[in-house]
């Protein structure tokens, strides 16, 4: 084993953020109050036990009757929070219409737009998702669901709640809202929001399996499991509770890909102004400058005139977009025709590289936002089409097989034999998946490579999770030169596979084979974006890929 030094990579403002969350925690423990790591910061706790490279901000999960504890405690203890520090939520904050709760720096600023009116939750934060129970009857869970959408739009005059939906949904929220907004002119507002809100509290544990929270473009919705039996994970120098079988709640919160590491261009942060000045330094100068309850009342007239045309809005998007597909595919389709047993022969000859290049444009095109959202087919035959998607499959990537599948699916022409196969390989990868990194279940895995593994020997992952298994088991000199030939067999079919060479670098490593080792260690980590194995060969051998990733990123970011 080599010797490694853990330096804290946070930058400043991580900094900031990891300190309110050690507050934050140190609350919770103090009055026994439960809650989760959340998105961002859960998925960097369990792939890299730090923060990504470009978090900006902390999320939890908590449920209603914690937070209706941790409530408690705020409004009747005195002196519960440190200095320079408040709670910010909708029962004690005029103007802050968001269902999330935010524990803040007064210290620091960080504005956004639709925060800026509220003036009080401006500081870097945490940002609280809480969540209520939803019925297991169908019937009742889509009311349920329906009461959430309508909830959630009627308390936001800020902006569009529910923008994620399809056109044909947003149809119907749209009457449903029309229909809620001349109650409140009648009712009033308080008293409408109240009743919406009682009613989603309003079910029994032993209706429901699930808790459910919804906000922006989604619906969280969780087994109740992963908040009971709380687990514990390190992240950065500490310990926090991530839930129950947390790889579960990431593959439900972010799909099958959770593991791996988004490049540069899909990382996520969120704009706004962040520095360490006392946010009220910028709130004073523009807030008593106007009559807010004026304002106020512009910004819900302007939420429901925006809400009036969002449709419209919604189809040029989708004309703009269809438009973009007829105009790019044509060269797409030039380029492709007459090359299908030309491209079929590239794949039996595992020229991925090569695939990959003549199909780069179609997959491009076909992965904008848009062009996916409305479900628009960029023109690819059926048998080049299979062709892309056993590819992917071949190259390990079968979660990214339905995005371009679903628009197939779409059509009313039968999919066929070839797309049969395909979903039935990828259900297979997905249940070896979930079978090694949710449920770590060595049984599960055994049983179904003895299950697929006949009529499908060369499938990347069962090649995967045999070494998988090996691994687990290994202890002698004998079981790690098994493992090192079990590796160089899938990597002459998969030359590429970074995880498999990972494997094998430990393998060799034990062998005694350390400059090997370390050469295949490098290597591995430049072939996969998979988090969970750039921490395994940090650990194993010290070399941090993620360290590379940050400072790639300060060069395409051009920080210094």
């Amino acid at each position: 084993n080599w010797e490694r030094i853990q330096l804290s990579k946070m930058n400043t403002l991580q900094s900031n953020l990891y300190q309110l969350l050690v507050e934050f925690d140190e609350l919770c423990r103090k009055y026994d109050v439960e809650y989760l790591l959340a998105a961002g910061a859960s998925l960097g706790a369990v792939r890299n036990r730090s923060f990504m490279p470009w978090d900006d901000d902390i999320d939890l999960y908590i449920t209603r009757d914690n937070w209706n504890k941790l409530r408690h405690v705020l409004e009747t203890e005195e002196n519960v929070l440190p200095e320079g520090r408040s709670f910010v939520y909708k029962e004690n904050t005029p103007y802050y219409c968001n269902p999330l709760p935010r524990y803040v720096d007064t210290t620091s600023t960080n504005i956004y737009i639709s925060q800026a009116f509220t003036a009080k939750a401006c500081g870097q934060h945490l940002e609280l998702f809480i969540f209520d129970l939803i019925p297991r009857d169908e019937k009742e869970r889509e009311k349920y669901l329906e009461t959430l959408e309508i909830y959630t739009e009627l308390l936001s005059p800020y902006f569009i709640v529910n923008k994620n939906t399809s056109l044909e949904d947003w149809q119907k929220h749209y009457e449903l809202y029309k229909k809620y907004c001349k109650r409140v002119d009648r009712e009033g507002e308080e008293k409408v929001l109240n009743e919406l809100e009682e009613k989603l509290k309003s079910y029994t544990d032993d209706e429901c399996d699930e808790y459910c929270m919804h906000w922006g473009i989604k619906n969280y919705i969780y087994n109740k499991k992963h908040f009971e039996n709380i687990e514990f994970g390190k992240f950065e120098d500490g310990e926090f509770p991530i839930g129950y079988n947390t790889e579960g709640i990431l593959r439900t919160a972010f799909g099958d890909s959770w593991m791996y590491i988004p490049v540069y261009e899909e990382q996520i942060s969120h704009n706004g102004l962040k520095n360490e000045i006392p946010f009220e330094e910028y709130t004073k100068l523009y807030v008593g400058k106007i009559n807010r309850e004026k304002v106020f009342k512009k910004y819900k007239r302007n939420k429901r005139n925006n809400a009036e045309v969002y449709y419209n809005r919604r189809k040029v998007d989708m004309l703009v977009a269809k438009a973009k597909v007829k105009v790019e595919s044509r060269h797409i389709t030039e380029k492709l025709e007459g090359k299908e047993d030309y491209l079929r022969e590239l794949l039996e000859n595992k020229d991925y590289e090569t695939l990959n290049d003549e199909f780069k444009e179609y997959t491009k095109l076909q992965s904008i936002a848009d062009v996916r959202r409305y479900n628009i087919k960029v023109p690819i035959s059926d048998k080049n089409l299979a062709t892309v998607l056993f590819s992917l499959i071949e190259q390990g990537q079968y979660y990214n097989v339905n995005k371009f599948l679903s628009v197939r699916k779409a059509e009313d022409e039968p999919l066929g034999e070839e797309f049969d196969k395909i979903e039935e390989i990828c259900d297979i990868a997905r249940e070896l998946s979930i079978a090694r990194y949710d449920k770590k279940d060595e049984e599960l895995v055994e049983s179904l490579i003895a299950k697929y593994e006949e009529e499908y020997p060369d499938l990347i992952d069962i090649y995967r999770a045999k070494i998988w298994l090996k691994e687990n088991k290994a202890n002698t000199i004998d079981d790690y030169e098994s493992i090192d030939a079990l590796c160089a067999e899938a990597l002459n079919l998969y030359p590429f596979d970074g995880e498999i060479m990972a494997s094998q670098a430990k393998a060799k490593s034990e062998l005694g084979e350390n400059d090997k080792a370390m050469e295949l260690y490098k290597k591995s980590v430049d072939n996969t974006r998979n988090g969970l194995i750039w921490q395994k060969v940090e650990d194993e051998c010290g070399y941090s890929r993620m360290d590379v990733e940050r400072e790639l990123i300060k060069e395409l970011s051009g920080e210094d």
